[in-house]
């Protein structure tokens, strides 16, 4: 029963997007066979906004896990020989890692998240997990004050922005700077991509049924036999859900996905992406690529 829901909502997504695909024939005249710049952008405007109204319409059936799965299949890559016309929207989960902007909340610092830190830096060998930490807490918070010696990007690099870390991006500028001032490679190992995202500055919760193996074992959650949330047993396992907000999907909550747009026609080629709210519709950080 439940592997039809799943059918169902996937050829409905599906369904939906053909919409899309059919709407930008319709003014590949007037825009997909311009070259120039400024048609390139407005392209990525009108695809932003479509995808972004077929979202508020299709997630408000995405009401339990099954229906969240087959969101997140996204759609398998389009393309129309007559037209040139390649395409391929990807859907990924950011809930169910770490939000890292969540260590400093109204300049409170989550005791929790800075034991994450600590425990990443433990398993990757991060030499000087103190000066990671105050790093990313200088660059959250919203002053140039220094937490140690050199933690306070913004001082020496004036072109650095503070007050949240942006997208990953912004972050790896963070390790790199690390890396040259602790002189520590250590943390180039460290698969960031599976354990945190950049969300606004609060506590969410984390999505226990797809969490990546490293983040379950950083957690230590049994050490990777943890798959699901309902196998989170036991006293300890269940301190350390309390502790991140581990939490099985449910509407109730912000979740949060990232949609990356690919496309191409003709002279334009583009990528952009942008973060999700499923409770609340709401986009939080959009990326352009070109």
């Amino acid at each position: 029963m439940k592997k039809g829901i799943v059918l169902i909502v996937t050829i409905g997504f599906i369904t939906i997007l053909t919409a899309l695909i059919t709407y930008m024939f319709s003014i590949s005249d007037r825009i997909f066979h311009q070259a120039e710049k400024v048609e390139a952008k407005n392209q990525s405007a009108i695809l932003y906004a479509d995808v972004k109204a077929i979202m508020d319409t299709y997630v408000k059936d995405i009401n339990d896990s099954d229906a969240l799965s087959a969101l997140l299949l996204g759609t398998p890559p389009f393309y129309d020989k007559q037209s040139g016309l390649s395409l391929h929207v990807k859907i990924e989960s950011l809930s169910n890692k770490i939000n890292i902007n969540s260590i400093l909340i109204k300049n409170k610092i989550d005791p929790n998240i800075v034991e994450f830190l600590e425990k990443v830096s433990e398993v990757y060998n991060i030499l000087d997990a103190s000066f990671l930490i105050d790093l990313v807490l200088d660059t959250i918070d919203e002053d140039d004050i220094t937490r140690q010696a050199m933690s306070e990007i913004s001082l020496e690099n004036t072109k650095f922005s503070n007050s949240r870390i942006i997208n990953m991006s912004h972050f790896e500028t963070l390790i790199k700077y690390y890396v040259s001032i602790a002189n520590d490679e250590n943390i180039l190992k460290v698969p960031w991509e599976k354990l945190i995202y950049f969300g606004e500055n609060q506590r969410n919760a984390v999505d226990c049924d797809r969490m990546s193996e490293e983040l379950i074992n950083i957690l230590d959650l049994n050490r990777g036999s943890i798959l699901r949330c309902s196998d989170i047993e036991g006293e300890e396992a269940k301190k350390i859900a309390d502790k991140f907000g581990l939490k099985s999907f449910n509407k109730e909550i912000n979740y949060y996905i990232l949609v990356t747009i690919n496309y191409k026609v003709g002279f334009v080629e583009d990528r952009q992406s942008f973060t999700y709210d499923l409770k609340t519709n709401k986009v939080g950080e959009i990326e352009l690529f070109n």
